[in-house]
């Protein structure tokens, strides 16, 4: 009896093993079919593409080279025209027309949005932003970005807060690119996070410093939203905003590191004769490196009343504490880098190493 159950139990097992290598075979071959079609599919749209080269570089290049006037328009041959019924070849253009547009300046860039505008390509962007699709979402903002089209900044300023973080950081970087400073108004009502990347992509749009607002940036700097109120700081430091001096210094009692490290930046370029004291009064709460930048924007405004506080520091058990607040001493304290060697420990480690490394620095 025993005998005839293991054999049944062995066919069982091979049957199943044999349908299991069935399953992976027919899911081998549908692979298989799958990226022959994909590549069929990419070498005919390849190809298309080649055929289509001729007549994107004629239109493109009568568009540039268009003189406008008042009653002139950027015609395309009738039967040139009847490929935009091709969504393919529509995309296509766009991604030509964009690429051009990159690299010329003056009057026929102004020409290429004409172009892009006249033959409606912009409703294909505007479609692709109401797409479910994130990255095809993305795609769309930047279209409308760099082809200046404006008169869609509310369906944009829609996605400055979208759930996906590229699509919102496409639309931001769109109002910015449009509006300069005052495209950053969507700070005021953005609920998610902007990434330090973010904040830089943003910074380096920005170009005309006249613009920049102190009493908007006194308004985000009292925001909830953290990372709000770090690229406040970042603007007045970048814009040297002397205007929000006592709203930065609160930043240091109630921002997160983040924050406080950005306006230990801003103080150090712009200070007063009190920051010294302020930035002391944070110093006990903060963690390692917020101590070492404020132990470095002391080197810029600390005097020989603060001696004391810096004195205290070599006893810290943290070697770079210490070394930093010796930097600072040696450039504040009456006799200068003499203090050191009159130290009762000078020759001792640490503080020979220390020493040792403040006088190369001098030196160097």
């Amino acid at each position: 009896m025993r005998h005839f159950a293991g054999n049944s139990f062995l066919e069982i097992n091979a049957y199943t093993l044999i349908w299991v290598l069935y399953f992976f075979l027919g899911l081998m071959v549908l692979v298989f079919i799958f990226i022959l079609i994909f590549s069929f599919y990419k070498r005919s749209v390849e190809k298309k593409k080649k055929s289509w080269q001729d007549d994107v570089a004629t239109i493109i290049s009568e568009a540039i080279f268009f003189e406008d006037d008042a009653s002139s328009v950027i015609e395309i041959n009738p039967e040139r025209r009847q490929i935009f019924d091709n969504k393919t070849f529509r995309q296509y253009f766009i991604d030509e027309v964009i690429h051009a547009k990159k690299n010329l300046s003056g009057a026929p860039v102004l020409n290429l949005v004409h172009l892009y505008e006249m033959l409606e390509l912009d409703k294909d962007s505007l479609e692709k932003i109401k797409n479910k699709k994130w990255h095809i979402k993305a795609k769309g903002i930047q279209e409308l970005a760099i082809m200046q089209q404006e008169k869609y900044v509310k369906q944009i300023f829609r996605l400055t807060n979208d759930t996906h973080e590229l699509v919102r950081n496409e639309a931001q970087c769109a109002l910015v690119h449009f509006y300069d400073f005052k495209g950053l108004r969507f700070l005021n009502v953005i609920s998610h996070p902007v990434s330090q990347w973010q904040q830089i992509q943003l910074l380096n749009y920005l170009h005309d410093s006249q613009a920049v607002n102190p009493v908007q940036l006194k308004k985000w700097l009292k925001l909830s939203n953290h990372s709000v109120v770090t690229i406040a700081v970042r603007l007045a430091s970048f814009y040297n905003c002397m205007e929000v001096y006592e709203e930065i210094i609160a930043c240091l009692q109630n921002g997160t590191a983040e924050v406080k490290m950005n306006a230990l930046e801003y103080l150090k370029k712009i200070h007063k004769d009190n920051t010294a004291d302020e930035i002391i009064k944070c110093y006990a709460c903060s963690g390692k490196q917020v101590k070492l930048s404020i132990l470095s924007v002391l080197h810029e405004t600390a005097n020989e009343k603060h001696i004391t506080f810096l004195m205290k520091q070599l006893h810290n058990p943290d070697d770079t504490i210490k070394l930093a607040a010796a930097k600072v001493l040696s450039f504040i304290h009456p006799l200068g880098q003499d203090f050191f060697r009159q130290h009762l420990f000078a020759d001792e480690h640490p503080w020979d190493a220390i020493f040792s490394q403040i006088d190369n620095d001098r030196a160097a």
